[in-house]
């Protein structure tokens, strides 16, 4: 079972959802129904518990009872709200956890730098060799937030698969999910109607990876020229 910290704290939802709504009480239900075929999965003592716990609900709910609907509605909140915890096997975008793990890391969409940040300088003079270096490191950070950018959504993608798109049908207009949000967040631009804003953006990044590449050679050279000084 896993409890992560940091995958609790990427998968937290809103503590706040408007149960009175009919649509939403019938996507609720629909949730549950899905955390219910998921959980069928497992055979322990606990989670059988809570597989015939939650298909009574369901059960009473559907019987057209308003009172059984919000019941039921709030106890589907409850579990989804600890689904962190559900065993190995059950939990909803379970493929997904180690990019989760690894976000609160590297956030690239951070507007911080991850290893540099110091206020722009204002001299318009040119940049005397000591500035051309924390230039170089500043384009560096820059470029460390591309790739990662484009790993993570490179990750998304091979772990996306039908159960992925169930989810997400399935969370769609219900509870907020932070997993719903970045896994969208990845692959909306894989989508036929965003191929503008994709070639735009790949365009963007392939720049920044040729500057990059250029200024990487001064640095190899000055490497080599340290070394060869070193070995004389």
């Amino acid at each position: 079972m896993t409890n992560s910290d940091t995958y609790q704290d990427v998968a937290k939802p809103s503590s706040y959802l408007e149960t009175e709504n009919l649509e939403t009480q019938e996507k609720v239900i629909n949730l549950g129904k899905k955390l219910l075929s998921t959980l069928k999965k497992d055979d322990d003592e606990i989670t059988s518990w809570m597989i015939n716990y939650l298909a009574e609900q369901i059960t009473l709910a559907e019987s057209g009872n308003k009172e059984a609907k919000k019941s039921c509605v709030e106890v589907i909140l409850k579990i989804w709200e600890r689904r962190a915890t559900l065993p190995d096997g059950t939990r909803p975008f379970e493929s997904f956890e180690p990019i989760f793990k690894a976000i609160e890391s590297l956030n690239p969409e951070s507007s911080v730098p991850r290893y540099y940040n110091q206020h722009q300088s204002d001299k318009s003079d040119e940049l005397n060799e000591s500035e051309k270096w924390v230039e170089i490191a500043k384009q560096l950070d820059d470029t460390a937030k591309t790739l990662i950018t484009f790993m993570l959504e490179q990750a998304v993608l091979n772990s996306c698969s039908e159960e992925t798109s169930e989810w997400l049908k399935t969370l769609n207009g219900t509870v907020n999910s932070n997993e719903y949000d970045f896994i969208r967040m990845y692959s909306d631009e894989k989508e036929i109607n965003k191929t503008d804003t994709r070639i735009k953006n790949l365009s963007s990044r392939i720049s920044k990876l040729e500057a990059f590449e250029n200024l990487s050679q001064q640095i190899r050279q000055s490497l080599l020229e340290e070394l060869k000084g070193l070995e004389k």
